[in-house]
């Protein structure tokens, strides 16, 4: 990927991650039947 290219998704990417990050809640996943992917992200 050319550099410019490589270090515009890098931006995207970082920008998507602290919105990601900033949004997310502790996913509880107290045993292996627990259901984290209904509703928990």
């Amino acid at each position: 990927m050319p550099t410019k290219s490589a270090r515009e998704l890098r931006r995207l990417v970082r920008d998507l991650d602290i919105k990601i990050l900033n949004r997310a809640e502790v996913i509880r996943a107290d045993s292996l039947d627990t259901p984290w992917w209904r509703g928990q992200l």
